[in-house]
């Protein structure tokens, strides 16, 4: 490894990595994207053409065995997150794996163990919780600004804009898509952030718009041990992109009008709405700020902020509104423990 540097491989040719990591890497001092790899030599070859990547790999597993790589970001289909991570770990790659980190606990679980057993550093890629807003909404939260929480509404909600989007992974159950898990994992992790607690029960409905095998549209609750209701709304069919928060105390309110405006502002409102102050959050690009943490982690052994646990609670959070869905009953979950969170069905 190079004094200092981290390499990176991205696994696929998803868009985030050209989008959201590539330009990162480059910002970032500590922090290199050197190849890219496929199932399909010629698009991973056109891929890292366009994008002026030196390497480029026909197969995942060719990636993998490249000695000249240090970690890998799996921004693969939420399916294959933990099969090709737990393959990554065995090779001896660090991790820095796409939200959401698994579509169960226990595939989180074993691509902890994985991690563990190698050495190697698993985190799991949610951005957001580097966005100053979320950090402030955190904070003024844990003062009490506001007073007790009563309520938290946290929407994820995107849009299709052509007919082709319901070609998109998002549409298929294979590949375990939809609302829930493609945008709503945003929602819920928003409110289990500012919060800093787990939900012990929760409830979910959805919505299959077309006979997909997945739901377009999901809502959920969720209730947390202090009396805390969060609803949570993802759709991927809204006629507007929107990812907001909105935190109500018996004090006062907190809004961040949009979760995806990095530097948007944080608005805080008291009783009745008086009083509102503005709070402006100059924000860092949020995937550098990921990369060079990370790469300080693999650089000098420095623990996570985030640590791939976080990842597994949020995962199991899912986990349990998906199965409440389908199931037509609240679920109950025990998510203090980080190893494997217990959930059960309530009669």
């Amino acid at each position: 490894m190079r004094e200092k540097v981290v390499r990176y491989g991205l696994l696929s040719t998803s868009q985030i990595g050209f989008n959201a990591h590539l330009p990162a890497s480059r910002e970032s001092k500590s922090s290199q994207i050197v190849s890219i790899s496929s199932r399909a030599a010629a698009k991973a070859k056109a891929a890292a053409d366009e994008h002026g990547i030196n390497r480029w790999y026909g197969s995942y597993e060719e990636q993998l065995a490249d000695p000249e790589m240090d970690a890998v970001i799996n921004a693969l289909p939420i399916s294959m997150h933990c099969a090709w991570t737990v393959k990554a770990a065995e090779a001896g790659k660090h991790i820095l794996c796409e939200k959401p980190l698994a579509t169960s606990a226990k595939d989180c679980a074993r691509m902890i163990d994985a991690a563990r057993s190698n050495n190697v550093v698993l985190v799991e890629g949610f951005t957001h919780r580097w966005n100053p807003h979320l950090r402030k909404a955190r904070a003024l939260v844990a003062v009490g600004a506001i007073g007790q929480v009563v309520t938290v509404s946290a929407v994820g909600c995107s849009h299709r804009t052509r007919p082709a989007d319901y070609e998109s992974i998002r549409y298929s159950a294979e590949l375990e898509g939809g609302a829930l898990r493609e945008v709503g994992s945003y929602a819920v992790y928003a409110a289990r952030f500012v919060l800093r607690a787990e939900p012990i029960r929760v409830h979910g409905v959805g919505f299959d718009s077309g006979g997909w095998g997945v739901y377009t549209t999901f809502c959920g609750v969720m209730e947390f041990g202090n009396g805390v209701l969060a609803n949570v709304t993802s759709s991927m069919e809204h006629s507007s992109f929107r990812f907001r928060i909105s935190i109500d105390g018996r004090d006062g309110r907190i809004e961040i009008p949009s979760m995806f405006d990095d530097s948007g502002p944080v608005i805080i409102k008291g009783v009745e709405g008086r009083d509102e102050q503005t709070i402006t959050t100059p924000a860092p690009n949020r995937f550098t700020a990921q990369l060079d943490e990370f790469s300080e982690c693999v650089l000098t052994g420095k623990a996570p902020e985030f640590p791939a646990e976080d990842g597994l609670r949020n995962s199991a959070v899912l986990e349990a509104l998906h199965e409440s869905a389908s199931s037509g009953r609240s679920v109950t979950l025990d998510l203090e423990a980080a190893g494997s969170p217990r959930a059960r069905q309530d009669p």
